[in-house]
């Protein structure tokens, strides 16, 4: 059931400060997916434990999987597969849409991202033995972004583009290595049959996905969301995947800041490699 319907049919059972609640969240829904509870807290002039009580009451865990599901409501009324494809209307226009886009994306990832879960990811990847990346398609890509920043200040991950030698590596984990999952849906069969072996055998794991509780997100440990803007048929993974590079490039300046001198030190002698071949 959609957010917004949730709302709605609560209102009976809702008191007239949840009531202010609702009636700002409904007409401001953009603005909500990127607040804290914080923030929606003064914004509604109420408390954080306000919101947390209404975002229970009307079926949800939390604030968290409100705005996720808010955010899908949106996503359900964003721009339309042909009208962002309008072959009438001119470059600038196809350019402006593309910029608002990005900039959007942008803004809901980074309001979507808690900071204390980067943390924890960061000090898990930073002790983990090995790091193992798993993602098909536009996923993969992520994946192999992120494995050549890890490469270049010497952490060690391991990533097959070939989807049965990614499930292949899972039995082979040690307790020690960490588990590491991209899937925009949750719902890719092959990542998420990684992920119940992973859990099966006692693996810690971490998920980039729209949502902690869809198939992927109830399996893995840790979950940065981001958010849900693409439908089932889209041109292809554009914002979903920008999503995921922001996350991935905050791991890494957050992994790399650990110990600046150690990662200056490895930057400066893979430049220096590189440099040699080009001479």
């Amino acid at each position: 059931m959609s957010c917004i319907i949730r709302i709605n049919e609560a209102r009976p059972i809702l008191t007239d400060t949840e009531i202010e609640i609702a009636d700002f969240i409904l007409e401001n829904k953009s603005d909500v997916i990127n607040d804290s509870t914080q923030t929606l807290a003064q914004k509604t002039m109420t408390s954080p434990a306000a919101i947390i009580r209404f975002s229970k009451k009307i079926g949800f865990s939390g604030f968290s999987q409100l705005k996720i599901e808010l955010a899908k409501d949106l996503s359900n009324d964003s721009m339309a597969f042909d009208n962002l494809l309008d072959p009438n209307e001119s470059m600038d226009s196809l350019l402006k849409k593309a910029y608002q886009s990005n900039i959007q994306t942008i803004e809901k990832t980074y309001g979507l991202i808690d900071s204390r879960v980067i943390e924890r990811v960061v000090q898990e990847i930073i002790s983990c033995r090995n790091i193992y990346l798993f993602g098909i398609g536009g996923s993969g890509t992520v994946c192999e972004d992120f494995q050549h920043k890890l490469l270049r200040i010497g952490k060690t991950s391991i990533y097959y583009a070939d989807t049965h030698l990614q499930l292949t590596v899972v039995p082979n984990m040690q307790k020690d290595d960490l588990a590491f999952f991209i899937s925009y849906s949750g719902k890719t069969k092959e990542i998420v049959t990684a992920a119940k072996w992973a859990k099966h055998m006692g693996m810690k794991s971490v998920a980039i996905t729209q949502s902690a509780y869809n198939d992927l997100g109830k399996l893995a440990d840790m979950v940065i969301t981001i958010p849900i803007e693409e439908k089932e048929l889209r041109i292809g993974a554009t914002s979903s995947r920008l999503s995921s590079l922001i996350v991935i490039d905050l791991l890494y300046y957050a992994i790399a800041r650990h110990d600046k001198e150690e990662t200056h030190k490895r930057i400066v002698d893979t430049r220096k490699i590189i440099d040699e071949i080009q001479k």
